[in-house]
């Protein structure tokens, strides 16, 4: 019985659209350790330091000398720090398509997607990609009120996007104004091909959109992949690249990203929505100074580009792992990741089933869950939970038609990375008749 005592409803009509899998999972996994009385492997979320790895005695040094600087704890700039934007402008971004007012500090990249999102017209849309991260899915969702609107990744080509399919929908629907790329991609680990991109720059161009390219992975690709900027080919397109310190530092906790605006001169109504987000910005001040401190000197230290050099080769030997261990496996379809540290597994033609749980607690527990609707990857992440102890996250989850799930490849532990594989291999064998 629901029980009510404010007198209007607080849920927005909407509020169903709001959802963000990669933690989601946890909730659950939490509840069935304690159930099970075992330890879970997360394979969930791209925390590199919550998966292992230890930051290095350089960055705490570098941390700790700046914290002792009084204007590290003072308000800074609501665009950011000011050498923080000329470190990005200089090293990361043009100054033929960008200035540094033209870039804009956020206290993470959710932030800056929400604020993408929300100071555009409500009847307006993004085109996101599907599989696509979840906070830009949701965000374009809540934004418009209904379902995201998306293209298709084809994972029988490197996961690259369905260029026919992004001139139909922007083609078609004229209340569509932008045209969402991630790049190298999350959750897939595609690098796309220049081609590519070129071509949906130049959608953009023939049907008078803007750009958003998500590329907060631009340094980590792996041994011999070329990625293409958005900036290295926008033209004079309106665009905004978001990238952050979260990823390549690595420092997810910091809640350090921004947004690059590109040609906002070009259009005037893009223009006047960029000074929108920007007014948005200074009602909240400015994003937190000290990371924005620290930033020129992380990417500037001698041992940075060794340090992610060996992160990087670090994460390419467990995709090679993994493919060759899931290319054995008939009931999944892989492809090799250009980038980044995640891993997608296709689940074929996937039946509904059950694996043996830890114990009759777990059991009672998931036959629960399972009474609402799930889709069959869902299903298949809580059973590997309950039965082998491993925490993946379905790729549903990420605004997909597709069964399967992503997995990390951050774990430093090099036996536990190759028993995690074994655990999920044999939970695929087991759930297949």
């Amino acid at each position: 019985m629901r029980v009510n005592i404010v007198r209007q409803n607080l849920l927005r009509a909407d509020s169903a659209l709001l959802s963000y899998p990669i933690r989601e999972v946890v909730l659950i996994g939490k509840q069935l350790e304690q159930l099970g009385h075992y330890s879970m492997i997360w394979e969930n979320i791209g925390d590199p330091i919550a998966a292992g790895e230890k930051v290095p005695e350089w960055m705490k040094e570098i941390t700790q000398e700046k914290i002792t600087h009084d204007d590290s704890f003072a308000y800074t700039d609501s665009r950011g720090y000011i050498k923080a934007r000329e470190y990005v402008l200089k090293n990361f971004s043009n100054e033929k398509v960008c200035t540094i007012d033209d870039i804009l500090f956020f206290n993470g990249l959710g932030e800056a997607i929400n604020k993408i999102l929300n100071n555009l017209p409500r009847e307006v849309r993004v085109l996101v990609p599907s599989p696509t991260y979840p906070s830009h899915a949701t965000a374009e969702a809540m934004h418009a009120g209904c379902d995201f609107i998306s293209y298709a990744l084809d994972p029988e080509n490197n996961w690259e996007p369905d260029l026919e399919e992004i001139e139909n929908k922007v083609k078609y629907n004229d209340h569509v104004v932008a045209i969402l790329v991630i790049n190298p991609n999350n959750p897939t680990g595609s690098v796309y091909q220049r081609e590519t991109l070129e071509k949906i720059v130049a959608i953009a161009k023939k049907y008078d959109c803007f750009l958003i390219f998500d590329e907060i992975y631009h340094h980590m690709t792996f041994n011999n992949v070329k990625m293409t900027r958005l900036h290295e080919i926008i033209g004079d397109v309106p665009g905004l690249s978001l990238k952050g310190i979260s990823k390549d530092i690595p420092w997810p906790g910091s809640r350090c990203g921004w947004v690059e605006v590109y040609n906002a001169e070009k259009d005037d109504s893009f223009r006047e929505y960029i000074e929108m987000i920007l007014l948005a910005k200074m009602l909240e001040v400015c994003s937190t100074t000290l990371p924005q401190v620290i930033l020129p000197h992380l990417y500037s230290h001698p041992n940075y580009k060794g340090y992610l050099a060996q992160r990087i080769a670090k994460y390419e030997r467990r995709a090679m792992e993994a493919t060759e261990f899931f290319l054995k496996i008939p009931q999944v379809r892989v492809s090799k990741p250009k980038g980044v540290f995640y891993y997608v597994v296709e689940l074929l033609d996937l039946p509904r089933s059950q694996l043996e749980a830890k114990n009759k607690a777990v059991r009672l527990y998931l036959n629960d869950l399972l009474k609402e609707s799930v889709t069959g990857d869902f299903q298949f992440s809580y059973e590997l939970m309950a039965s082998k102890g491993v925490c993946v996250v379905p790729l549903t989850g990420f605004g997909s038609t597709i069964n399967g799930f992503r997995m990390t490849l951050l774990q430093q532990d090099d036996a536990l990375f190759t028993q995690t594989l074994e655990l999920i291999g044999e939970a695929i064998a087991e759930y297949y008749p």
